[in-house]
């Protein structure tokens, strides 16, 4: 059996206190409310833009003596993509009621006495299950400054995975990938381009998409598919990625893209490169970016 988590309850005796403190502390918004018509009690969910999870805040009408919702052996953790940032808000507010310097975490206590513990965002952290795909996409950025951190092994099957998944025209999936982790190799690799590359020299893995033009005509398509899906998990999983156009570029020596990588990794004909995505940690976390309201005049209705 498989299961889910996607709510905790927590009782407060001040449901407008509590709101406005998880909004200032930890950027948890009202979700949706729920209660009876005589207004006894009030159930209010809670979450961020970057977590599917919420907190259910409860108030029960009369209630005077304070809940136990735990302390520091019964709390809920959270991560925060800059840390330093948090602790000085934190310190502002007055609320952090323990530090643990030599892990790297201290908590914060909220107004009915349940310990939060604040930690810095870390690819082990990162959500594995049910990801919000709207939130990772923004999430998504072509990062091209890695932290030299190697990537964890099941973050980058992740990626792979993720891959490997990809829709093709007919089920025929024209792509092979090629995983490069080797050092010397991947240095060479980010010369592959004349400009646009040289991440690669840092990054800590690659991976080449390729496509066999033989198999189906849509083999642009296809691997453009794989790409996709394997930057928007990279960027689910906290593993930074950059999309590198290979087909049609040329490289640094003035051989085409296609001639230089092929040689270099020994890909036989009729193989064609599509693009290769570059993968490290990243060297400072991805914000969430909102959607550019903008974009909306693009959608036309029925007709264009």
């Amino acid at each position: 059996m498989n299961s889910t988590a996607i709510h905790r309850c927590l009782h407060v005796l001040d449901l407008d206190a509590s709101l406005a403190f998880y909004e200032q502390a930890l950027g948890m918004t009202e979700i949706r409310r729920m209660g009876p018509d005589d207004g006894s009690w009030t159930n209010v969910f809670i979450s961020t833009d970057t977590s599917g999870f919420q907190l259910e805040l409860t108030w029960n009408r009369g209630r005077t003596e304070p809940y136990d919702n735990g302390g520091r052996d019964s709390h809920l953790a959270f991560t925060v993509p800059d840390f330093q940032a948090a602790r000085a808000l934190h310190e502002q507010m007055g609320c952090i009621c323990h530090v643990n310097d030599a892990m790297g975490l201290y908590f914060i206590e909220d107004p009915d006495g349940c310990w939060l513990e604040i930690l810095p965002e870390k690819a082990e952290f990162a959500p594995q299950a049910g990801v919000d795909v709207l939130a990772a996409l923004g999430r998504r950025r072509s990062l091209r400054h890695y932290s030299g951190e190697p990537i964890p092994a099941p973050l980058l099957d992740r990626v792979i995975e993720a891959g490997l998944r990809s829709a093709s025209g007919r089920g025929r999936r024209p792509w092979e990938l090629v995983v490069v982790s080797d050092r010397d190799t991947l240095t060479a690799l980010a010369r592959c381009r004349d400009h646009g590359a040289a991440m690669l020299a840092e990054a800590a893995a690659a991976v080449v998409v390729l496509g066999d033009p033989t198999l189906a005509d849509t083999w642009v398509e296809d691997c453009s598919i794989v790409m996709a899906n394997m930057h928007l998990e990279a960027a689910a999983s906290g593993v930074g990625s950059c999309w590198i156009q290979g087909r049609m570029r040329q490289a640094a020596d003035g051989r085409s893209t296609q001639d230089f990588v092929a040689e270099l990794l020994g890909i036989p004909e009729p193989y064609q490169i599509e693009a290769i995505l570059s993968l490290g940690m990243p060297s400072e976390p991805a914000a969430v970016r909102p959607l550019d309201e903008n974009l909306r005049a693009k959608v036309h209705e029925g007709r264009f």
